[in-house]
């Protein structure tokens, strides 16, 4: 689960520093500004979510994990591009991230906490 962790961290950095950027660093219109905010927020949620599942034994929770982080960089990354770029080329990507990482909390619930 060593991956599983790593990734989880990097992705709740990542989060963190889209956040800082936000407020910080870029200049968006309000509308972009939430749209950058809402894939932080759902980004930094999944790494939460991953560094639990990392410290659980199992493959359902091995997959569980890799698909709400993978759903959640997915989704995230399309809003981060969006709001940063206002190129709508990618935004058909973020319904099958939001479905991953929705999927991916539904293998978690039939996974064992303890192995």
């Amino acid at each position: 689960m060593r991956p599983l962790n790593i990734f989880a961290a990097l992705s709740g950095a990542l989060a963190l520093v889209m956040l800082v950027m936000v407020a910080h660093v870029l200049a968006l219109s309000p509308e972009n500004a939430d749209r950058m905010q809402l894939g932080a927020f759902i980004q930094l949620a999944a790494a939460a979510a991953g560094l639990a599942i990392a410290n659980r034994a199992g493959r359902l929770n091995l997959i569980a994990g890799a698909m709400i982080l993978t759903g959640a960089a997915i989704f995230s990354g399309t809003l981060y591009a969006l709001a940063i770029t206002e190129n709508r080329s990618f935004v058909m990507l973020a319904p099958f991230g939001g479905i991953t990482l929705i999927l991916g909390w539904i293998v978690l619930a039939f996974a064992k906490p303890g192995a």
